[in-house]
């Protein structure tokens, strides 16, 4: 007899929307967190989001609509902007339509849904260690705050702990699950919160996300208002060999290019926080055990947001699991179609976005400056490519941008080629192997595609 159907370790926004879909399925639900309640959903962020994931995640779940006590301001859009800071493409459509959002406040209120559709939550406490049984897993050791360790058991565990994977790491090696991140597959940052009574946004409707290779190399910095007197302003770079500490970079660059011309500021918050950018893990499930959000690298590898895709990975966690308990088969196998399912809403697009950050980390400002200017990369482009993973030019419309592009041959010929790659990728993962039977095969198919990519 176990004390729940599942156990879930992280109560962000991924873990809470897992345990709030198999409650409202009517499974018993463990939620464990190590903050205090009322600090639940803290935590370093962008603090935006792109409205078409709440309208997917309550098409999957049936969850309530945001309140608007959470919304600081909406987002119309989207402007990147070149190194030389004189040339923008403005992104305006379903993936950059949204709202920039109080975290804290939207941390409790995806806890509070969890905690309404039935779900027990237990916080101040830390998750420890996995429990196996029979070389399977069977619950969880937790430390709870000001008193002894003790176990939980569960027919599946969910480990939705975050970037640091506290539970994936204590896999054994015969799991098909990754343990471990590769450092370049993940990006550091640090963020700003500030009111600025002596500076006014002039379209706080408006994201604006700044790319300079010499100063922020394999990341950018963003300037998120959240309204005409508040701003979300940070950075993030790739941990990639010689990167620079985040902190140093705000407080350097960012302080004297943005920060320092906003007059007399009131500092709100400051953090910092590691997010993976990668492909999905491989597999996100083994037998009773399951991954969801920063844990399962459930991330845009572009801008490093997390927030959307999590939610859908808990939504599709929580749809498989329910299934497989209803069929009282918790394997692997069971829980395999997980996988896909994400695959299918987010993780294909995931994928192919990893090989472009790879382009964009081997190009240089010049590049950048030069494609903004002569339109070789068109904010149509990467709307598309954001929304879809795709990049696809017409004949005609080829033949404008190697006019347009000419002096920089070797610039569009790589273009080309991470469109290539892009595709390809997305081509592997449609074909997803339909059972844990293929998953080795299917790996060696993404090997030569990632050599490439990194070079290209």
């Amino acid at each position: 007899m176990v004390d729940y159907d599942v156990i879930i370790a992280g109560a962000g926004t991924g873990g809470s929307t897992a345990a709030y879909t198999l409650a409202k399925r009517g499974h018993s639900v463990l939620l464990i967190d190590r903050k205090e309640r009322y600090n639940i959903g803290n935590k370093t962020c962008g603090d935006a989001i792109g409205s078409h994931h709440i309208i997917e995640l309550r098409e999957l779940t049936g969850i309530p609509e945001l309140p608007k006590g959470i919304v600081e301001y909406d987002v119309n859009g989207i402007d990147l902007i070149a190194p030389d800071r004189d040339h923008r493409l403005r992104m305006e459509g379903p993936t950059t339509t949204g709202m920039s959002f109080n975290r804290l406040k939207m941390g409790q209120w995806f806890v509070g849904q969890a905690e309404s559709a039935g779900v027990e939550v237990l916080a101040s406490t830390r998750v420890k260690k996995l429990l196996f049984d029979d070389g399977k897993v069977s619950g969880v050791k937790v430390s709870i705050e000001g008193g002894p360790d003790k176990d939980y058991t569960a027919r599946i565990v969910v480990d939705a702990t975050g970037a640091t994977g506290v539970l994936r790491m204590q896999m054994p090696e015969t799991s098909p699950i990754e343990q471990q991140i590769a450092s370049e597959d993940r990006m550091v940052a640090w963020r700003d919160i500030y009111e600025t009574p002596d500076f006014e946004f002039e379209t706080p409707d408006y994201l604006e996300i700044f790319w300079n290779q010499d100063e922020t190399l394999g990341g950018y910095t963003w300037v998120f208002p959240q309204g005409k007197h508040r701003v979300n302003v940070g950075n993030g770079v790739m941990t990639i060999e010689g990167h620079r500490n985040p902190k140093d970079i705000q407080y350097d660059f960012v302080k004297k290019t943005w920060i320092d011309t906003w007059g007399e500021i009131k500092v709100l918050d400051s953090s910092g926080g590691v997010a993976p950018i990668r492909r999905p893990i491989d597999t996100m499930v083994d037998d009773n055990f399951m991954l969801v959000g920063d844990a399962a690298c459930q991330v845009n590898p572009i801008h490093g947001g997390g927030i959307g895709s999590s939610m859908l990975g808990g939504a599709h966690a929580g749809i498989i699991a329910s299934e497989a308990l209803e069929r009282n088969d918790t394997s692997i196998e069971s829980l395999w179609p997980y996988n896909p399912r994400y695959h299918k809403s987010y993780g294909m697009k995931q994928a192919a976005l990893d090989i472009f950050r790879w382009f964009l980390l081997n190009i240089t400002n010049d590049d950048i400056d030069f494609a903004f200017k002569k339109q070789i990369i068109k904010a149509s482009d990467l709307l598309d490519t954001s929304m879809t993973g795709e990049v696809k030019f017409g004949a005609g419309e080829k033949f404008k941008r190697l006019v347009a592009g000419f002096g920089k041959i070797p610039l569009l010929l790589r273009v080309s080629k991470v469109a290539g790659l892009m595709n390809d990728i997305r081509a592997v993962y449609a074909r997803y192997p339909d059972s844990p039977k293929g998953l080795a095969a299917w790996k060696e198919q993404l090997v030569p595609i990632y050599e490439t990519a990194k070079v290209a």
